[in-house]
């Protein structure tokens, strides 16, 4: 091969580079490219299994089946190919999760007096707006960290726990999402007493669903004076 002279090194500079660039891109498509950063794909994995946890093995094959990591040699691209999962074009980070119905049949007959969701899970999608975890049979809420829910989720608009068992103890957690525009917490056990300060904090919250739950009349559901129904 030919040295470059230095009247070319400027083009063989950019040849080097370019030949460099599709190097990338073949080795890319050769091992299974993953459109979502890896970090969250790790996470939705980690997601997958906490899913699992709580279900009967009976439904391991039905939790979120598309969603499969290189263990299991299907490699694929986690924002276009995992069913209720919606990426960013641009930064292909997760902007959306739709988790209802994610432990199958199980989790309305389970005998547990508690069933707890771990929203440390979600904290690594920076640019996640929609959180779907409605019809799971969830009780509560908690995290793997301290309360440090002012660092998380800071993007999320979307909230729908609609269909669990949660009650007023939620409620503290609940309003530290500050940019939640949309919150569902239809057919719970929610209370309503404590409702409106509970919820003091959320200043943008446009819809609040309370709908089928436990002693709410629409006079209770008021928040910063005015009446949500």
């Amino acid at each position: 091969m030919k040295s470059c002279s230095a009247m070319e090194s400027t083009s063989c500079l950019k040849f080097s580079l370019m030949s460099l660039i599709w190097i990338i891109v073949l080795m890319n498509e050769i091992h299974g490219y993953k459109g979502c950063l890896e970090t969250e794909r790790s996470a939705l994995l980690e997601i997958k299994s906490f899913f699992i946890s709580l279900s009967d093995i009976r439904y391991d094959d039905k939790i979120l089946p598309s969603w499969v990591g290189e263990d299991d040699g299907m490699p694929s691209d986690c924002c276009d190919d995992w069913v209720g999962v919606m990426c960013n074009a641009t930064t292909r980070r997760v902007m959306q999760l739709s988790l209802n119905y994610s432990q199958g049949l199980n989790s309305f007959y389970s005998t547990s007096a508690s069933l707890l969701i771990n929203m440390s899970l979600f904290h690594p999608f920076e640019e996640l707006q929609s959180l779907d975890l409605s019809s799971n049979g969830f009780t509560g809420i908690y995290e793997n960290r301290a309360y440090d829910s002012f660092g998380s989720l800071r993007q999320l608009k979307m909230l729908n726990l609609g269909n669990n068992d949660f009650n007023d103890s939620i409620l503290p957690y609940l309003n530290t999402l500050t940019s939640l525009t949309t919150l569902n917490l239809r057919y719970n056990s929610i209370e309503g007493s404590r409702t409106k300060q509970g919820l003091v904090n959320l200043r943008y919250l446009q819809v609040l669903d309370l709908s089928q739950n436990n002693n709410i009349t629409s006079g209770s559901l008021t928040r910063l004076g005015r009446l949500l129904r």
